[in-house]
Formats: structure tokens, C-alpha cells, sequence
């Protein structure tokens, strides 16, 4: 039976509603990243190489950030690395806000890349300790439903934001993320399991990159990440330079792109249970690799369109399912820092991928540059299936229970 994502939300335990109620809040006032650019070079008159610069810097301390928050998801625990990484980030938004120079700011800033994503790692593992296996992927869904209607919304928000005061951004990002904090303070409570005596070796502090299905899953998410970041990098040169349109038209595929996972990946996700999840999962990659690799073989908007709606139909697929499996794979004892690295390498992908592909594509032409990009993301497809066949299999799942 197909279910609507009202009544999916609704059958979610409190506490999933609450991390869910509360990302939403805090992703709503999401301006510090996508105007930092803007702020940096409008307000405090810096060169875009030296803006970029800082932007990078700031994705390097996002990626270490991740890292760090699965290390003190297991070791601290899921509530008070919320707490610190939410409290924290909050206020260094705020006195980021307060800013009387560039001198000032740009400390703030480092120290608030380093402490953002803290949360994440520990609201992922939160999900898979208060799910079972067979509701993991639905409960990750639902935190990207937040995630992209709240980011949605506050870009429009940020935008108005930005041109009154440039403060108001750091301000209002600042108040959503310390009431997130008040959220979590006031109604979550810890989540992860009291550690069992005698448990096995791999309970105890094995490093993930000894795991071989782990860096697999990791390889194959990097690959995917970065084909991922295309439609926000690359895409829109394509629109506007190479086929000539006006930014609007952009704008109205990234748009769809965001509406139809809002509307329709919580009940696909739900759905799509009955199937095993990294089949389901392999087969979103390999849309993603079609919609990549056919983008620029037509200079028209409804071919874009097209293209666009394979990829969505792909992310839709494909993050999710990955994400339930890793929940179930990980060790309870090292969640965090499983999800973790597995959170970074994505973050990873969106600094590799601008870098690589933006210089690419300058020297190829369209239907050479997208095709090689959909050609190089099928080994993340064939990597998937791999662990299909090997590892995704009920006992061999070490973080099967909920806990």
C-alpha cells in the first residue's frame, strides 16, 4: 500500500520526528554557505581567487568536521555531540554576524567549519539506533525531506537577507541553529546502546578502513557524489554559456529537481522496501550515469529537463538504500564513526569535483565532457552490485538490530 509522506512521518517514532522537526529548523536558516561567496566578496571586497580560497578552506574544515563528529558520536555519545556541535556552531554563526572586520571574520569562519557538521554523523547514527533495519531507509529519507525543503526555502529567504543587511544572514542562521540546539536539549535523549561485555573484536575500535565492504561502499559513494555535484557545478555553464539560455532556466531545473524529491521520495522509498536495497540502489546510479552521460548530446531545455528527471529519479533511488545498508553493516559501537567517513567522502567529492571536471570541461566539448562523466560513474553501479551479491545479506549485518 502507498502511503503519503504525511502518514510515513507521522508512523516514525517522537524522537525520528524531533531530529527531523528540528533539521528542518536549523536547515531553513542555511545562509551562511550559499551567500559566503557573496559576503566575501561584496562586503569585505575580497577577489574571487581569495573568496575561493576560503570557500575551499572552509569545505576542508567541513570534511575534517564530519570525521570528527563520527569519532565523538561514539565515544562522547549521539546527544552531546549534537549539543556541542549545534551550541557551538550557533553562537560562532552569530558572532560571525557581529564581525567588525575581515581580521575577525575570517577566524570565526575556520572555527565554524570545524564545528557545523559535527551533527550530522551523530543524527545519522541517532536514526539507525531508533529504527529497525526495514524502516533505516525511509528514516534517512525523511531527514533529506527536511534537509531539502528547508534549504529550499531558505535560500529564497537568504536572498532577501542579503540584499537588506548581510548580517541578518549569520543572525538567522545563527537563532535556527541554537533553537535546533534548544530542541535537541530539551526533548532528545540519548540513543546509543550501553556497550555490551564480551562483544566482539570489531565492537571495539577496529579501524573502518580495515573493513574491505566499507571502503567499497565509501568508493562507490565518492564516484557518485561527484557525478552528483555536476548539476550544481558544471550544469549550469551548460545551460547558460554552451546552450544559451538565461539563469532562469537554471533555476527551474534545479527547482523540479528539488520539488519532486520533496514530494515524491518518502513514499517511494517506503515503496520500494520489498526490493533488495542496493539493487534498488545500483540501478539509481546507473540512471544518474544515463541523465549525466546524455546531457550534452542536445542544446535544448526539455532534453535538459529529460536529463534532469533521470538524475533526480537516480538520487531518489540510490541514497537512501545506501544509507540504510551502512546502518546495518556498521558495528553499533563504531556507527558514527562509519557514517562519519562516509559523510565526508561526499564532502570530499564536492571539493575534488570542481576542481577536476571545471577545468575539463572548458577543453572538451559538451557531448565528449558529459558522456565520459556518465561513462566514469558506472563503476559505482557495478561496485554496488558487488556488495549486493557479497555482503548485503541478514548475517553478515552486524548493525542489523536497532540499538
Amino acid at each position: 500500500m502507498i502511503q503519503s509522506p504525511v502518514t510515513l512521518l507521522r508512523r516514525l517514532p517522537r524522537a525520528v520526528q524531533l531530529l527531523v522537526v528540528g533539521t528542518f529548523i536549523n536547515r531553513l536558516g542555511s545562509f551562511v554557505l550559499p551567500f559566503l561567496t557573496l559576503v566575501l566578496h561584496r562586503e569585505f571586497k575580497l577577489s574571487e581567487t581569495r573568496s575561493g580560497w576560503l570557500v575551499g578552506a572552509y569545505g576542508g574544515g567541513a570534511i575534517v568536521s564530519m570525521l570528527l563528529g563520527g569519532f565523538l558520536t561514539d565515544r562522547l555519545g549521539r546527544r552531546l555531540t549534537l549539543m556541542l556541535s549545534l551550541f557551538g556552531s550557533g553562537s560562532l554563526a552569530i558572532a560571525m554576524g557581529c564581525a567588525p572586520s575581515l581580521r575577525v571574520f575570517v577566524p570565526l569562519l575556520v572555527a565554524f567549519a570545524f564545528v557545523a557538521d559535527l551533527y550530522r554523523p551523530a543524527a545519522s547514527a541517532m536514526i539507525a539506533d531508533l529504527l529497525p533495519s526495514a524502516d533505516r531507509a525511509v528514516g534517512f529519507a525523511a531527514l533529506r525531506l527536511a534537509i531539502n525543503l528547508g534549504f529550499g526555502a531558505g535560500v529564497a529567504v537568504g536572498g532577501i537577507l542579503a540584499d537588506l543587511n548581510w548580517r541578518l544572514l549569520f543572525w538567522g542562521d545563527g537563532a535556527t541553529t541554537l533553537a535546533f540546539g534548544a530542541l535537541a536539549f530539551a526533548l532528545v535523549k540519548e540513543s546509543k546502546a550501553v556497550p555490551v561485555p564480551g562483544a566482539p573484536p570489531e565492537e571495539k575500535g577496529e579501524s573502518p578502513w580495515r573493513d574491505g565492504v566499507f571502503v567499497k561502499l565509501v568508493a562507490s559513494s565518492f564516484i557518485f557524489s561527484v557525478a552528483f555535484f555536476m548539476d550544481l557545478i558544471v550544469l549550469p555553464l551548460t545551460v547558460t554559456g554552451s546552450a544559451g539560455y538565461p539563469a532562469r532556466v537554471y533555476g527551474f531545473l534545479i527547482a523540479t529537481n528539488g520539488f519532486l524529491i520533496a514530494v515524491l521520495e518518502l513514499t517511494l522509498v517506503d515503496w520500494l522496501k520489498r526490493f533488495r536495497r542496493l539493487r534498488v540502489a545500483a540501478l539509481g546510479i546507473g540512471l544518474t550515469a544515463v541523465g549525466m552521460g546524455m546531457t550534452g548530446f542536445v542544446m535544448h531545455w526539455a532534453w535538459f529537463l529529460a536529463a534532469v528527471l533521470l538524475y533526480t529519479a537516480g538520487e531518489i533511488l540510490t541514497i537512501p538504500q545506501q544509507s540504510a545498508f551502512l546502518a546495518d553493516w556498521s558495528p553499533p559501537g563504531q556507527r558514527g564513526k562509519y557514517l562519519g567517513i562516509s559523510q565526508a567522502s561526499w564532502g570530499l567529492g564536492w571539493a575534488v569535483a570542481p576542481l577536476v571536471f571545471l577545468p575539463l570541461h572548458a577543453r572538451l566539448p559538451e557531448t565528449v565532457f558529459w558522456l565520459a562523466l556518465g561513462l566514469a560513474t558506472v563503476p559505482a553501479a557495478l561496485l554496488t552490485l558487488h556488495l549486493d551479491r557479497r555482503a548485503d545479506h541478514p548475517e553478515l549485518l552486524r548493525g542489523r538490530m536497532s540499538g
